[in-house]
């Protein structure tokens, strides 16, 4: 089988694909992050997913690509990484006692083949207003969407997610192991 290459230089996204096994290497190159307004969300992010592996596919032509770009959406708005801590306090505070969606889209190059899907889970916080200032101490908020990682100390900020945890962390991992068994000639369902 062809190599597999991660288009993320993601902690979190390394783990999940480790975590089922799958080889890989990682090798991702720095682009415009800049979404098209025009497009509805999915459609956007599943672009800014082939956008990041368009390079990294340029330069293993005939290997499987795999790119993602992860959001967090809140009435209506991308809910980006907090540029300090008082931005990722503003969010925490905004999400509290809230539902929040998650979206995690991936880009799989395959040869000349493109394939993206968009993946979305619910997240209920309970009311964190008193756990934040805790929680920002931490740092772990840093460089994540929505500064929080679920994978972590956050975890007790959740009353309960609707759908893949893997696709809050940053890469719904089962549905590409699907696809990458899909295209080893196994089953995809």
């Amino acid at each position: 089988m062809n190599k597999i290459i991660l288009a993320s230089t993601s902690p979190r996204r390394k783990e999940l694909l480790e975590r089922e096994g799958i080889d890989f290497i990682v090798d991702a190159s720095s682009i415009d992050e800049t979404m098209d307004e025009t497009l509805p969300i999915k459609e956007r992010l599943c672009q800014l997913s082939k956008d990041k592996a368009e390079p990294i596919h340029h330069k293993y032509p005939q290997d499987i690509v795999i790119g993602a770009d992860t959001i967090v959406y809140f009435q209506d708005c991308i809910i980006g990484k907090a540029k300090n801590r008082e931005d990722a306090y503003q969010t925490l505070m905004m999400l509290s006692n809230q539902k929040h969606i998650v979206y995690t889209a991936v880009a799989i190059y395959n040869g000349n083949s493109l394939h993206t899907f968009c993946e979305k889970t619910e997240v209920y916080f309970k009311d964190i207003s008193s756990m934040i200032d805790e929680y920002l101490d931490s740092g772990e908020w840093m460089g994540k969407a929505g500064s929080y990682g679920i994978q972590g100390k956050a975890s007790v900020f959740v009353e309960r997610i609707v759908g893949d945890k893997d696709t809050v962390i940053g890469l719904p991992v089962m549905r590409i192991k699907e696809f990458l068994d899909y295209l080893q000639g196994k089953s995809w369902g």
